[in-house]
């Protein structure tokens, strides 16, 4: 058994999962097999009978990233079954996940009460503050006081540190700090806790009581970290009252695709990790097996302006090299990458005609294929070109993600399980199924009495909601929602400047970390990549981005050419049809506003907003209140009339 767990690891994975168990540091480049690497260590320390699979704590960042690991491990012959609660396998979770079970498990010793999660943030943080502020101020309050808590920075300290991380933020900071101060005392007078406040709680609960601390690290004897590089301080300082002073700790990561700075992470903890761990033995997986070396040449490329110089290698024989398209403006800009996702799913219609018979249109493509731009707002007008011509547009195939997702619910013990489960989920996934059962979720505990919630009965009550059908094809995804995927085809838009690295990017700090996100993004292809970029935006010349500038020599240049773009819909820059960009800008404003409300509060953006009431602000411009009312009903007019009135008369 154990030799059949070294089958198929090349040598430095062999040594990664057989050193001894002390302390562990890989650098895992992208494409590495680092998930492999993590469950494979497990299952030889058990077999080699070094661990106890009940004393192993494995922490990830994202309930698919656990998932997985336990799908693995169960293949693995390790994780028996997978019911929270179980005292003979591992215990897997995301940092939130753990901490809750710490936080219960203490509660339930001392009597104690649990604390509720906030509901509506949003409603609390305009309670504290008595509404002095408009919608999307107390949004931009709510991401700095969440930036704030990853950081572990109090409020009276927020406005110094601020400064010193030489933090963007068009806000003032005494203003924020008032708020922040007025919005944790207000919490602790109702008894409320955000999510980032559980592993502040577990924390101080394990270096407050000696006895906790030791039955926590007795019951955690062996513990795995994924993702490393994207621990936050508030995450770190989980992770070390959790280590206490023991060497048994397995941490695998890649500084080359930290990119979460902007919400609080720091991969400067990961880097440090040598000298903060007892005598650590430091490996590295540099082996790529995803990317053709082609591709792994340009982002390695994209990876120098980070200032290192990555050390993986292609594991692939030769493919096509990378082309790098040079679009006259942003409407050929989309035309291009338009015809780039047409060609690959004209190809898989023709395969699947031949096999299959006739098929009506050209449906979605054989091999995954997913156009990558920094935010959101580029891709929208490349959906709508999409979906005219009949490509399916998709993220994963929707039956399967919504089962899986139920799965997850099922094991939930109880209402604060089931609550931190949906937040997550809403947080950090970009599967539109996925969030579509974490609202469902949030629905049954604002209606199901306190006596039947549990994770098997919101379970039962999922499966008897009605299913969203099934669909697949071509992802578009920022470069963020991204990460974790592979793709055969991936074509990068919006490779200039001001929009990679983004404008709002002025630090070195911050111009490192838009860096690693082209990196992640270009380390997403299999076999091809496409880079395209506009000469022109906005009327304006356009500099192609630094980080694509001065490409390897193989790299493929063209021009664009004439293009398949659809004939009925009109161009994106010219004023001809300026009522037209006047509704698609207000359109995309008022879906930015939902969305960062939803984000804030946990839920879906269609619970703030539907598409259909936005569609009905936008044609029928309300001017007041009153008319807005008749559309959203009185309550929703109220609570966001000012920001959408704003909205309809700064795009009339």
């Amino acid at each position: 058994m154990n030799e059949a767990l070294l089958a198929d690891l090349d040598d430095d994975q062999r040594r990664a999962v057989t050193c001894p168990p002390t302390a562990t540091i890989v650098h895992a480049g992208a494409g590495s097999g680092k998930t492999r690497v993590l469950t494979h260590r497990i299952a030889w320390r058990i077999a080699e009978g070094t661990a106890d699979p009940s004393r192993v704590l494995a922490i990830t960042f994202t309930r698919e990233a656990a998932a997985e690991m336990r799908r693995r491990l169960r293949a693995l012959g390790v994780v028996r079954n997978h019911r929270p609660g179980d005292t003979d396998s591992p215990t897997i979770g995301t940092f939130h996940a753990v901490a809750l079970g710490l936080l219960r498990r203490r509660a339930s010793d001392t009597s104690a009460t649990m604390p509720n999660i906030v509901g509506n943030r949003l409603s609390l943080l305009q309670e504290a503050i008595g509404d002095k502020s408009a919608l999307r101020q107390r949004q931009l309050m709510l991401a700095e006081i969440d930036w704030a808590h990853a950081r572990m920075i109090p409020p009276e300290r927020y406005a110094f540190e601020v400064q010193r991380a030489q933090r963007s933020v068009s806000l003032d900071a005494a203003s924020v700090a008032a708020a922040y101060l007025a919005y944790e005392q207000l919490k602790r007078r109702r008894g409320l806790v955000d999510l980032d406040d559980l592993l502040s709680l577990a924390t101080r609960a394990i270096y407050d009581r000696s006895d906790f601390a030791a039955a926590t690290r007795f019951r955690f004897r062996h513990l795995f970290v994924d993702e490393a590089q994207d621990m936050n301080p508030l995450q770190y300082a989980f992770f070390e009252a959790l280590r206490g002073d023991r060497a048994d700790v397995f941490v695998v990561g890649d500084p080359l695709q930290a990119i979460y700075g902007w919400n609080g992470a720091d991969p400067a903890l990961f880097t440090s990790l040598p000298d903060a761990l007892p005598n650590p033995t430091v490996l590295s997986l540099p082996n790529n097996y995803r990317c053709s070396p082609q591709v792994l040449s340009v982002a390695t490329h994209v990876a120098r302006h980070n200032g290192t110089e990555p050390e993986v290698r292609a594991r692939r024989a030769n493919g096509l090299p990378a082309v790098l398209i040079e679009a006259a403006d942003e409407d050929d800009e989309l035309a291009q990458a338009f015809d780039i996702v047409v060609r690959h799913a004209d190809r898989s219609a023709h395969g699947s005609r031949g096999a299959r018979g006739e098929h009506a249109s050209r449906g979605a493509p054989s091999s995954p294929v997913a156009v990558l731009a920094r935010t959101h707002q580029q891709l929208e007008p490349l959906a709508r070109w999409l979906e005219r011509s009949g490509v399916a547009v998709a993220s994963r195939r929707v039956d399967a993600a919504r089962a899986t997702a139920i799965d997850e619910v099922s094991d939930c013990r109880d209402r604060h399980d089931l609550a931190v489960w949906a937040a997550d989920v809403l947080i950090e996934s970009e599967n539109d199924a996925q969030r579509e059962v974490a609202g469902q979720v949030q629905e049954f505990l604002r209606s199901a009495a306190a006596s039947t919630v549990d994770g098997r009965t919101a379970a039962a009550w999922l499966r008897a909601a009605q299913h969203t059908p099934d669909t697949s094809g071509v992802e578009l995804l920022t470069f963020h929602g991204a990460k974790g995927r592979e793709f055969s085809v991936v074509v990068i838009i919006g490779a200039d400047r001001g929009l990679l690295p983004h404008a709002n990017a002025s630090s070195p700090a911050q111009l490192a970390e838009e860096a690693r996100l082209a990196y992640v993004a270009c380390t997403r292809a299999a076999d091809h990549l496409y880079i395209v970029r506009a000469r022109r935006r906005r009327g304006r010349a356009a500099t192609i981005s630094q980080f694509f500038a001065d490409l390897p020599s193989d790299v493929e240049r063209a021009d664009s050419q004439t293009s398949s773009r659809p004939t009925d819909l009109p161009r994106l820059s010219t004023p001809r049809d300026a009522s037209g960009l006047a509704n698609d800008n207000l359109r995309r404003r008022l879906r930015l506003m939902r969305d960062d409300i939803a984000r804030i509060n946990f839920c879906l953006p269609e619970v703030v907003l539907s598409d259909a009431e936005i569609r009905r602000i936008v044609d029928e411009r309300p001017a007041d209140l009153e008319h807005l009312a008749r559309i959203l009903g009185p309550l929703t007019a109220q609570r966001l009339g000012a920001s959408i009135l704003r909205e309809t008369v700064a795009f009339a």
